[in-house]
């Protein structure tokens, strides 16, 4: 190739071929640098749910969210795009750029400023849109499958004769479509409407409008205003639909006035509606008549404001308001009717319960087995113990125990028990190989009896130690490794290969101070693999060149990841809600599993009241789903429990892979199922207005209950006091669900495990009980819940009235005000109610820790047992009770009277002060004043015991003191 000159050029561009490559390549970095995240997260992802066996359910979303990503960005593009560019070539002057000297222009409004932005803007708008209406509608992945494999839900709405599973599972989409659909006919309504009315004031101002333009004008702004009318009744007519879960003054649902006013009158528009999208479509290319347009829009508002405003209002003050329960008994009737089947309350079996006053000798008897697992610790005061004795090392701990039922020594007992789990915060050495390699798991369980306790007031541990000792020979831990838990928030490597005298692998501390190591066994995890995986493992997990440098680390090495239970079964099954606190399971083989409850829930359920369930509006909810989870080998399997649930249908046709049956859990997990909190709470909340079932009753609200209140923790609200000054008002929370091994009042009745909420009559200085729940957890009787209501003439004490009398108690109280002295602290446990054949007994314990320091080793002091007409309280609940029942205690050897010396044997310091020789009282007050100083001493000394047993004294001198006073 030559010059014009005769020299020769060296052509230097690359190849066309050449170029094309470049071209390519550049663009993938750009997709890299951009999209390089979302890659390796797939590709990271995509591993993990393989490694569960699980592909299958990631990439079914993986291709339905990518599937609604593209289908919705290429259609939200077109319908943006190709309306403005027809308004383009509809309204030329918008892509016109004249060239114009703005030294030759007498007003700058004239110039077409539009002109130079419209184009590009259209390209950028219709891009943006359509980028975030793809995202929006992929992460709407569940609802789409839920659409397209909805199964029968078997009830119909009263008012619109829709199966429910129509609500629930088909309009969740239908609503997302047409709110998809309204916003771009708004965005084009927009659009084209100022940009054609641009273009008319421009020629406006220029002075010549044309007729041309004047038409092209309208017919812009008639077609976006037909799309919008079009979108607009569509919306409007699934509108209907949100009727059935409005919230009414009184229910929730469609009432008197909605459907005799308002529904009618949304039909007219709706007529309307179609009418003027048929007329505006028209005029935008037949008639083209400005004022066409602004006739329409006013048929529109009027036939609104008419149809939808002042009519229903009418009805409502004038028809509806002065007879209001005639008209709104029927709709009422249906909320109940509805709201009862949304939270199951329909299965409830309500029967009559008339507690007597007390219980007979007989009674006691019959129900021993109830009295012998009458729950004495406290969660979070069993968690503190076993923090202080069990813990062993700095880097473990307890999260708060949990309630079960085992068989101990042959007799079905309950217990609390709690996972030893690794705290990597408090490493004595923070390094990554520490991290991450050496110390990756937790080791065994702390396990307790519900009701024992040692002589220094600490719980009986059936289950202690490391290597974990077991006193029931029908208990035992055979993988005590915990490597998935609770609280496990971090990676590890297991398979990892030992360096010299390097042991990768901490197990647990050996009682001669020297360390226990282990190799993992188990296939669970990601193998680490070759020089690719090694690196975006690296990148995904941020171990940089920790992973791809280690000798530590071989390509068989495995790494588990997401090792926190609630979050592993989280991101397989999303669209599930679980509950809070997963619990921990001994199998028979001696395994450790993790159970945790999953809910299928819904906001649309028709007629039905939401409640705020796990921060989600719920007003369907089904405890459908129990996952199980191996806290060695991380295995994940998910159980349906509720197979009439027409959204778990859904979802089990959508992965059949996933769920398996409820006979298919392992006999001796199904063992320790149990009925979830979550849901015994919601039901709870609900069946407090809903069990009633009749209209007026329910109207005037005659009959409303509450959960009873008498927890420990007093919850603070806000008040306004006289003179408009804001106090704050002390009043104990509403009692959580607590489990009880118990024999239910029923013919026949069985040990079982069963959740009990207390009820109460709803409004302030109402804190008789009024009647109980239990919800049944064993064999063939789970999920079955029984309702106890007591006679309306009878006055039964609440748990928050017999606090008062144990607060009220002289003798009690001064031994609390002696415990809360300074070095010592009082623990006050939670006051339960426990229904002992036709009677209750109410219990509640007390618990001594240290003021301040780290040891705070709460002791069990004091048990308060109590009766509708007596308190007794004592060091154990058996002395409580035999207290309380004199006949309980003469069965035992009968103590020496008081004043009776034993013979050959000299008193004790502690029989002299609870059998004094004298009658005098002050006496009595110099020796309670003696152990009171000496109490002092020991309690500044950190001798806590030995301060306890001081109490114990100081006690019996004054029950002796109160004694001789009543003689006298």
């Amino acid at each position: 190739m030559e010059d014009d000159f005769g020299h020769r050029v060296i052509d230097i561009k690359p190849p066309r071929k050449r170029r094309i490559w470049l071209y390519v390549a550049g663009a993938a970095i750009v997709m890299l640098f951009l999209f390089g995240s979302q890659f390796l997260s797939i590709y990271i992802e995509s591993l993990w749910f393989s490694s569960l066996g699980y592909s299958d359910v990631y990439w079914y979303k993986f291709r339905l969210g990518a599937l609604l990503f593209f289908v919705f960005l290429v259609l939200t593009f077109l319908i943006v795009r190709l309306p403005l560019a027809w308004l383009g070539r509809l309204l030329p002057q918008l892509n016109e750029r004249p060239k114009i000297s703005l030294a030759s222009v007498e007003d700058v409004r004239e110039i077409n400023v539009l002109a130079y932005v419209y184009r590009p803007g259209a390209w950028v708008v219709s891009a943006i849109v359509a980028v975030m209406y793809g995202v929006t509608m992929s992460g709407a992945w569940s609802d789409f499958a839920l659409y397209l494999h909805a199964q029968p839900g078997g009830t119909s709405d009263p008012i619109f004769n829709r199966d429910v599973s129509f609500y629930v599972l088909k309009l969740p989409v239908l609503t997302a479509l047409s709110s998809w659909l309204l916003t771009l006919a708004v965005i084009l309504f927009v659009a084209m409407s100022a940009s054609a009315g641009y273009i008319w004031y421009l020629e406006k101002m220029q002075g010549y409008l044309s007729a041309s333009t004047r038409r092209r004008v309208v017919s812009a702004i008639s077609s976006s205003g037909a799309f919008l009318a079009l979108t607009v009744a569509i919306a409007a007519h699934l509108s209907r639909y949100d009727l059935l879960t409005a919230r009414q003054a009184i229910f929730t649902g469609v009432s008197y006035s909605d459907a005799n006013a308002w529904l009618p009158g949304l039909n007219v528009l709706l007529v309307v509606l179609l009418i003027a999208a048929l007329a505006l479509a028209l005029n935008a290319f037949v008639m083209r008549r400005g004022r066409l347009i602004i006739w329409v829009s006013g048929l529109v508002v009027s036939v609104w404001l008419i149809a939808l405003v002042l009519i229903p209002q009418a009805v409502h003050y004038f028809s509806v308001k002065p007879n209001e329960l005639a008209k709104e008994a029927p709709f009422i009737e249906r909320n109940i009717e509805m709201t009862r089947r949304g939270f199951a309350l329909d299965r409830f079996e309500e029967k009559q319960f008339q507690p007597a006053a007390t219980l007979s000798i007989e009674q006691i008897r019959a129900n021993q087995d109830t009295l012998d697992n009458v729950r004495l610790w406290d969660p979070p005061v069993l968690q503190s113990t076993y923090g202080q004795n069990q813990v062993i090392r700095t880097y473990y701990r307890f999260n708060t125990p949990d309630v079960d039922r085992y068989l101990i020594n042959g007799k079905r007992r309950q217990v609390m028990l709690a996972a030893r789990e690794l705290n990597v915060a408090q490493l004595p050495e923070q390094n990554w190989i520490n991290q991450h390699l050496v110390y990756t798991h937790g080791y065994g369980v702390a396990m307790s009896t519900v009701n024992e306790f040692t002589t220094e007031g600490l719980p009986h541990l059936v289950l202690k130690n490391m290597p974990v000792e077991s006193d029931a020979p029908e208990i035992k831990v055979t993988r005590p490794e915990i490597y998935f838990g609770e609280m496990s928030d971090t990676h590890v490597y297991v398979h990892t290969k030992p360096q010299a005298a390097t042991q990768p692998e901490f197990n647990y501390p050996a009682p001669d101070n020297t360390a226990s190591y282990s190799e993992y066994e188990g296939a669970a995890g990601i193998e680490v693999g070759g020089a690719f995986r090694q690196m975006a493992l690296s990148m995904y997990l941020g171990d940089g060149t920790n992973l791809l440098f280690s000798g530590y680390i071989t390509s068989e090495s495995r790494v588990l990841i997401r090792r926190n239970v609630r979050e592993r079964a989280a991101l397989i099954a999303p669209f599930l809600i679980f509950e809070d606190d997963p619990y921990i399971v001994i199998s028979r083989e001696g395994r450790l599993l993790w159970v945790i409850d999953a809910f299928t829930y819904s906001d649309r359920y028709p007629y039905s009241t939401s409640d705020v369930v796990a921060h989600e509006s719920a007003n369907y909810l089904r405890n459908s789903v129990k996952v199980v989870i191996d806290a060695y080998e991380g295995e994940t399997r998910f159980y349906v429990f509720e197979p009439d649930d027409p959204i778990i249908r859904s979802y089990q046709e959508i992965f059949p892979s996933l769920f398996q049956p409820a006979s298919a859990m392992p006999a001796d997990v199904r063992e320790h199922i149990r009925y979830p909190e979550m849901l015994a709470e919601a039901q709870a909340r609900a069946y407090t207005l809903y069990h009633t079932q009749n209209a007026q009753t329910f109207y005037n609200r005659e009959d409303l209950w509450a959960i009873a209140r008498g927890e420990q923790t007093a919850q603070q609200t806000s008040a306004v006091g006289p003179g408009g000054v804001a106090v704050q008002n002390t009043e104990p929370p509403p009692m959580k669900p607590y489990y009880v091994v118990m024999k239910l009042p029923t013919p026949g009745a069985q040990l079982e495990f069963v959740s009990v909420v207390p009820f109460t009559p709803a409004g302030p200085g109402r804190n008789n009980m009024i009647g109980w729940m239990a919800a049944r957890s064993d064999a063939e009787h789970y999920g079955q819940t029984l309702v106890f209501a007591f006679p309306k003439n009878l006055t039964v004490s609440g748990p928050d009235q017999i606090r008062a009398r144990v607060n009220q108690d002289a003798q009690l109280s001064t031994l609390m005000t002696l415990w809360n002295q300074k070095g010592s602290e009082l623990v006050r446990g939670n006051l339960l109610v426990i229904p002992i054949a036709d009677s209750l007994l109410y219990v509640e314990s007390f618990y001594l820790q240290a003021e301040r320091g780290t040891s705070k080793l709460p002791e069990l002091r004091q048990v308060a047992v109590a009766t509708q007409d007596r308190l007794a309280t004592a060091k154990s609940f058996d002395e409580a009770l035999k207290v309380l029942f004199t006949e309980l205690a003469s069965q035992a050897p009968s103590p020496p009277a008081s004043g009776e010396q034993t013979p050959a044997k000299s008193p004790s310091p502690a029989q002299r002060a609870t059998q004094p020789a004298a009658t005098d009282l002050e006496r009595f007050a110099k020796e309670a004043q003696r152990l009171f100083s000496d109490y002092e001493r020991l309690t500044a000394e950190g001798k806590h015991r030995e301060a306890g047993e001081k109490l114990d004294q100081i006690k019996r001198v004054i029950e002796e003191m109160n004694r001789r006073r009543r003689q006298e």
